[in-house]
Formats: structure tokens, C-alpha cells, sequence
């Protein structure tokens, strides 16, 4: 029964996890390189946020890219160089697909309000 249970929500989950809306992620492994290309499939621009996590790569592969992906294009988005002494690397991503009508738009004159509570400010600085 227990084993019925797992298969049924294996396969439940796994038809649940879909692929980033509108942008295919696909890996290019070259001789001393690995480089990840992002491919807009859809018909309208599209933001990426992408971040790799890696071990036994340069230390510049950490560095998250906010891109705008061009409709119906392929774009290099990181190449990750493996270091010289290290033959064990890993690596895996995180990709974020926004819609560009869904951006926020701040420029340099625009401000942020922010409120704060001020009784939970008293009630910390009483207990201090």
C-alpha cells in the first residue's frame, strides 16, 4: 500500500514540475568548458534571472545575470572554466522567468516608503 502511495505521488509530482514558461535551458559542453544557453521559445521578450551554483569551477561562475532573452533567440548566459587541480565539479541553476509588464520601474527620483512599527520598537528597547 505504502509503495502504491509513493509511485502515485512520484508521478503526480513529477507531471507538476514543468519546465521555465517560454525559455529552454540547455547546456553546452565544450572541451575546457561548459557554457549554459538560454532559448526563448515564445512569441514576446522575456526576463531571466539565472544564478548557478557551482563547486570546483572559477569563482565567477556564483554571479547571479538578470537578462532580457529577445523573442524566438538563443543567448549564452555563463561559461563555466573548471580549475586546473580539481576534477570533481559541480554545478546546478536557478532560473526565474518574468514577464517584462511585470517589472518594477524605479528611477533615481522616485522614492520608497517604508512604515515600521513603532510599539515593537519601544517593546525592544525596553527589554535591552
Amino acid at each position: 500500500m505504502k509503495a502504491l502511495l509513493t509511485i502515485l505521488t512520484l508521478l503526480f509530482l513529477g507531471s507538476q514540475q514543468n519546465p521555465h514558461e517560454g525559455i529552454l535551458i540547455t547546456i553546452k559542453k565544450d572541451r575546457r568548458s561548459i557554457t549554459y544557453v538560454a532559448e526563448n521559445i515564445t512569441e514576446k521578450d522575456l526576463d531571466l534571472f539565472f544564478m548557478v551554483k557551482s563547486e570546483g569551477f572559477r569563482r565567477s561562475a556564483d554571479r547571479p545575470i538578470i537578462k532580457t532573452i529577445p523573442a524566438k533567440e538563443k543567448v549564452d548566459l555563463i561559461q563555466l572554466i573548471p580549475l586546473k587541480n580539481r576534477r570533481d565539479t559541480v554545478h546546478s541553476y536557478t532560473a526565474i522567468v518574468t514577464k517584462p509588464e511585470n517589472n518594477l520601474n524605479i528611477t533615481k527620483g522616485d522614492s520608497i516608503s517604508l512604515k515600521t512599527n513603532r510599539a515593537a520598537e519601544k517593546v525592544k528597547k525596553k527589554t535591552l
